[in-house]
């Protein structure tokens, strides 16, 4: 089957914090949740609600292979129900980083490694 996709996806769960970026929603306690899966371009969460395509998000990732939790301004392409109250909401990074912009390549380098050694 050939893979449209630009970056490889790697299926593992992080901890991942979601806000909608909207000033009367941006003030709200962002929403924890889980990924489904994660590449350098992007990636895939749980989501209790429907997140409209195109809306915009500030998502805080953390992981136990990066010493700090990654930034990321996202925007959603895919929201998909999987069960009644549950959606797997897809979304490709627009800015990624902790302090310089090295954050994504980051991720990039961590995802291509180990679906590299998977593939071994």
């Amino acid at each position: 089957m050939f893979e449209k996709r630009k970056f490889p996806r790697l299926g593992e769960s992080w901890d991942v914090d979601y806000s909608t970026i909207r000033t009367t929603e941006f003030k709200k306690s962002p929403i924890d949740s889980l990924t489904v899966n994660i590449s350098g371009g992007g990636v895939c969460f749980e989501a209790k609600e429907e997140i409209p395509k195109g809306t915009m998000l500030a998502v805080e990732l953390r992981s136990t292979e990066f010493q700090s939790s990654i930034m990321a301004l996202a925007k959603t392409i895919w929201c998909k129900e999987k069960d009644i109250g549950k959606y797997d909401v897809g979304v490709e990074f627009w800015w990624t980083g902790w302090k310089d912009n090295g954050a994504q390549e980051s991720i990039l380098d961590y995802v291509n490694k180990h679906v590299n050694e998977k593939g071994k």
